[in-house]
C-alpha cells in the first residue's frame, strides 16, 4: 500500500492530479491512499507516514517549502515532488531533498515521469526486517535477502541468501509486511521476490534451480508485475 499527499490549496490544480495519480496507480497495478491537502499547515497536522508528496509551492498559511523543512523532521525518506509555476524557486528543493519538481498544469506524461522516478527510489530503499523465531532462536533477516516464502506442512519456510528458515505463521499475513513492487503471490502456497526470479513461462517461473507453479487466478497480476518490474530495473 503507498500512501500519497497532495498539498496544494488551489482545488483546479489538485483535483486533475489526484485523478492522473490515481490513472497512474491503476494502470501500474499499484494499490494506494491518496489524500488531498489544502494547505501545507493541514498536512503537516496528519498523522500517515506518506512515501510520495506532490507539494505546491506558494500556499498562503504555510508555503510548501516550510511545509517541507517540517516534513523532513519527521519524514526523511518520503519521495519528495514539487508542483509550481514558480520554476525560480524549485531550485530551493535540494534544500529539502527534492526528488523533483513539474510545472503547473501538471500533465499525465509528466506525472508519469515523476511517479516512475519516485518508485525506482521507493524499490531502491524499501526494506523490511523480519524477526523469526525459529526453533533454535531468534533470527533477522532483511527483505532484500528473501527469495520466496512457501508453506509447507502448516509452515512458513522462508528461503534467503543466509539459508532456509521454518517458523510458524500464515503466508497472507507475511504477504502484507512485503513491498507489493517487488513481491507477489504465484499461488496460495508461494510469496516470490521478483528481484530473484529467472525464467517466468505461461504456468511457472524459476528462482534460481527451484520451479513454482502460477496459479490461473495469480497469472494475469503477476505477468503484469513482473513487467512492471522489468520496466522500472532497466
Amino acid at each position: 500500500m503507498l500512501w500519497i499527499a497532495i498539498v496544494d490549496d488551489d482545488v483546479n490544480d489538485s483535483t486533475p492530479l489526484r485523478e492522473h495519480v490515481h490513472a497512474y496507480c491503476a494502470k501500474n497495478d499499484l494499490t494506494a491512499t491518496v489524500r488531498v491537502f489544502r494547505d501545507g499547515l493541514d498536512f503537516i497536522r496528519a498523522t500517515e507516514h506518506f512515501d510520495i508528496v506532490f507539494m505546491d509551492i506558494r500556499m498562503e498559511k504555510l508555503d510548501g517549502l516550510d511545509a517541507a523543512h517540517l516534513m523532513r523532521k519527521i519524514n526523511k525518506d518520503a519521495c519528495l515532488i514539487f508542483v509550481t509555476n514558480m520554476a525560480q524557486f524549485a531550485i530551493k528543493g535540494y534544500e529539502v531533498d527534492a526528488l523533483d519538481f513539474i510545472i503547473k498544469p501538471a500533465s499525465m506524461a509528466s506525472i508519469t515521469y515523476v511517479l516512475d522516478k519516485a518508485m525506482k527510489r521507493l524499490r531502491e530503499s524499501s526494506n523490511t526486517v523480519f524477526s523469526l523465531k525459529t526453533s533454535e532462536g531468534t533470527v533477522s533477516i532483511s527483505s532484500n535477502d528473501i527469495s520466496y516464502v512457501e508453506v509447507f506442512d502448516h509452515n512458513l519456510v522462508y528461503h534467503t541468501t543466509k539459508g532456509d528458515f521454518t517458523v510458524r505463521g500464515r503466508l497472507s499475513d507475511v504477504n502484507e509486511k512485503l513491498d507489493r513492487t517487488r513481491f507477489v503471490l504465484c499461488n496460495r502456497s508461494f510469496v516470490v521476490n521478483l528481484c530473484y526470479v529467472t525464467n517466468v513461462c505461461s504456468d511457472t517461473l524459476c528462482v534460481g534451480d527451484t520451479r513454482i507453479s502460477i496459479s490461473k487466478s495469480h497469472r494475469k497480476e503477476l505477468m503484469q508485475r513482473f513487467s512492471s518490474f522489468l520496466g522500472d530495473s532497466l
